[in-house]
């Protein structure tokens, strides 16, 4: 029979081993590799990384400035009708101004009108510029006597004035000058995009609470700026316990974290996070910074990441532990800043080291893996009460293979070195409902083009997939999962809410790429599918307290438990 993975073959080590009971478990664990990942560095990270990109969706704002124009009923009592011959629309300047509106002005030539007609007017002209981006632009009946059936208005777009800025915050305030310089560029006129995206812009760096205002400027036509900045919450964190955990490393995990926003007065953003379990088999550390580097809001970031775990189970004999460490710069751009819309551009490089021994057997294997990702990530707020999530990323890796195991004992596919490509992408959506009711839609899925390592294999089971079955029972190269929840919204007690949910899971994929290597007795694809309910008990910014019960349904996989509890406790601070 051929085997796909390379660490579970230890037939030469384990001649050594004079145990039979520990000879006999081992090649119980060999038999179902093929579909059963065994766990090692990759595995654990993938485990961990499946967590980390549950991170805040952050929703479109919304309307910022609402610029529709109140109408108002003219306080006129004149009954005075008169025919008009030509209407002229001027600026201040008493220039005809470029944009040709006679579909407003003509249903007013040749016809008996009032002062009354002519307000009216205005207001449609000053509709017309608002609804076309220019956000204060107004229009105005001067006193004037009508001569001839000739009357004119003052057409008033709206020029850029002067920018105040009230720093009271540790942004760097020339940074603030070089968004707001970037974001108008040489613009002329107050264009309600410019400001939205500068607002928006401003609103993204954590650490400050900004405000935007406009006011009459001092120079005629002209509008002014107030940016006004103050310190918000820039030192924080959390502690959480859960059991989440790999049966095989420690099922009950505590995790804690802090973050540190604005340190060095460039939007920087410092992340520290710690995770380890109940006993000392898993540990884990993760380090993010990043900093704005120009004025459209560019971030330049690195990362680093460290994980050590020992198994114990099944593998205690084996002596089984390992470790990981990766290193990564990215860069991500705000693309698209609109109240309704957002999308971010990312690019990344990871360097990653992963080891795994088995020190019983003398076993051990080396991967080194560098990686380039391409990504787009974003939401909308595509519905009325809802808004959707999104996200695509492909990565285009090499990776180099190392072992002390005799080559007579490899797996018929193992490579020294290969490259791969990966694509992953996520939907989500989340519609509010009457009643206090949500509606949850996700999806999210991989492809691959060749069989991957299991540090880029999708796991298709655990909290954040099918959440009836654990996260080690199905490791794919391609992969789908879909989940669909009905949620409802208590207020308890003073500030607390209670939000319980009744969902289904699905999951689908295959294990591998390429079955040449696969016997043919094994079934490369897997569905998993699942029920269950959910209880959430939070206050926004203090804690949150979360049990959810799923089972399986349909066909199970073997071995699998017919309830699945996942429990856990958060503390911010």
């Amino acid at each position: 029979m051929k085997i796909n993975l390379k660490f579970c073959l230890f037939s030469t080590a384990l001649l050594n081993i004079t145990a039979t009971n520990i000879y006999a478990q081992q090649v119980a664990l060999v038999a179902p590799a093929t579909k059963t990942p065994v766990v090692n560095a990759g595995f654990l990270n993938q485990e961990l990384k499946q967590q980390q990109l549950q991170t805040e969706k952050v929703k479109p704002s919304g309307e910022l400035f609402n610029n529709n124009l109140q109408t108002h009923a003219s306080s006129s009592q004149t009954t005075v009708k008169f025919i008009l011959a030509h209407i002229a629309l001027l600026d201040l300047e008493g220039k005809p101004i470029e944009e040709n509106l006679s579909f407003l002005t003509q249903h007013y030539l040749n016809t008996p009108i009032s002062v009354n007609d002519l307000t009216q007017l205005a207001e449609q002209i000053t509709q017309y510029y608002r609804s076309h981006n220019y956000l204060v632009a107004k229009a105005i009946l001067p006193p004037q006597e009508i001569d001839n059936g000739n009357v004119y208005f003052y057409v008033i777009k709206g020029k850029i004035g002067d920018t105040e800025i009230k720093n009271n915050s540790k942004l760097n305030s020339k940074l603030v000058e070089r968004i707001n310089n970037v974001t108008f560029d040489q613009a002329v006129y107050v264009y309600k995009d410019d400001l939205e995206k500068l607002a928006l812009l401003l609103n993204d760096i954590q650490g400050i609470e900004p405000s935007l205002s406009v006011k009459a400027g001092k120079q005629k036509e002209t509008t002014d700026f107030v940016i006004s900045l103050q310190d918000s919450k820039r030192f924080g964190g959390y502690a959480m316990f859960d059991n989440q955990g790999n049966k095989d490393t420690g099922g009950y995990r505590l995790s804690t974290g802090t973050y540190a926003n604005n340190l060095l007065g460039y939007g920087d953003e410092l992340k520290l996070d710690l995770l380890g379990s109940n006993n000392a088999n898993l540990f884990s550390a993760r380090l993010d910074y990043s900093a704005m580097i120009d004025g459209y809001g560019t971030r330049l970031g690195v990362i680093g990441n460290y994980l050590n775990y020992k198994l114990g189970g099944n593998f205690k004999a084996l002596k089984a532990n390992g470790n990981s460490n990766t290193l990564g710069v990215y860069i991500s751009h705000p693309s698209i800043r609109t109240p309704h819309f957002r999308l971010n551009t990312k690019v990344s490089f990871n360097h990653q080291n992963l080891a795994d021994k088995q020190s019983a057997v003398g076993l051990v294997q080396k991967r080194k893996v560098n990686s380039i990702g391409l990504g787009v990530y974003g939401s909308w707020r595509s519905v009325e009460n809802g808004v959707s999530y999104f996200s695509a990323t492909i990565n285009f890796g090499h990776q180099n293979n190392h072992t002390n195991e005799q080559s007579q004992y490899q797996a018929d596919n193992f490579k020294p070195k290969q490259s791969f490509t990966v694509f992953n992408y996520t939907f989500s959506h989340e519609q509010s409902l009457p009643k206090s009711f949500a509606l949850n839609l996700s999806l999210n899925g991989q492809f691959s083009d060749k069989n991957l390592d299991s540090s880029q294999k999708m796991l298709l089971g655990g909290l954040y997939g099918v959440r009836g079955y654990q996260s080690g029972v199905a490791s794919v190269d391609k992969g789908h999962i879909l989940q669909t929840e009905i949620k409802h919204y208590l207020p308890l007690f003073k500030e607390s809410i209670l939000t319980t949910s009744a969902f289904y899971d699905a999951g689908f994929g295959s294990y591998y790429k390429d079955t040449k290597s696969l016997d043919d007795s094994v079934d490369n694809s897997v569905s998993l599918q699942s029920i269950g309910l959910g209880f959430n008990l939070s206050v926004v910014n203090n804690y949150s307290l979360n049990f959810i019960w799923a089972t399986p349904v349909g066909k199970k996989l073997k071995n699998t438990d017919n309830n699945q509890f996942w429990l856990s406790l958060v503390k911010t601070f």
